[in-house]
């Protein structure tokens, strides 16, 4: 636990963007590095959510009772502890989902994402920026690409999102009832 907290106080310090510029100029500006900078940074709020909730699941009385039981620690986290965090995992990689599709949206508008000739969100939008520039301006592109493209797939996932989370959540099905 101490070693993770240290892990993520670290990534949490660093700032992101500068994290992510230069991890790409060390790396190159393909795909795959700008997933993995993304990556690398933004697991740091879903584990300390998930370390919160496991502390919590922890003093309950199953955990107890199965440590009476005479479970081992790696037992209780796989059997019991695991199942019961599952939902806060699958919640928050969907709603994430969403602020990574729009990071890399936005590395590659503003020029440090993926190089020209990559199929992107953010390439899709620098090329309908040059029709804005247009006499006279063509600016559905733009508007298109934006709002045609980028919004309703951000929208779906965070919809989608939202169900599952009113799906798996124990506490917001015990309000139902």
């Amino acid at each position: 636990d101490d070693l993770i907290q240290w892990l993520m106080s670290t990534v949490a310090s660093i700032p992101w963007l500068l994290f992510v510029i230069a991890f790409l100029m060390v790396f190159g500006r393909g795909m795959l590095w700008i997933c993995l900078a993304i990556g690398l940074t933004s697991w740091v709020g879903t584990s300390r959510m998930i370390r919160g909730e496991t502390l919590k699941q922890k003093s309950l009385d199953y955990v107890t009772a199965a440590r009476a039981a005479g479970i081992s620690t790696a037992g209780i986290l796989i059997r019991h502890i695991l199942p019961n965090v599952r939902y806060l995992i699958i919640i928050d990689f969907t709603l994430s989902a969403s602020a990574v599709i729009l990071a890399e949206t936005v590395l590659t508008f503003i020029g440090i994402g993926v190089e020209p000739g990559t199929a992107s969100w953010g390439i899709m939008l620098v090329e309908a920026e040059k029709e804005l520039m247009r006499s006279p301006p063509i600016w559905w592109v733009f508007a298109g690409s934006a709002f045609v493209g980028i919004f309703p797939l951000v929208l779906s996932l965070n919809v989608f999102g939202d169900a599952l989370r009113d799906a798996l959540d124990p506490r917001t099905a015990s309000m139902k009832k």
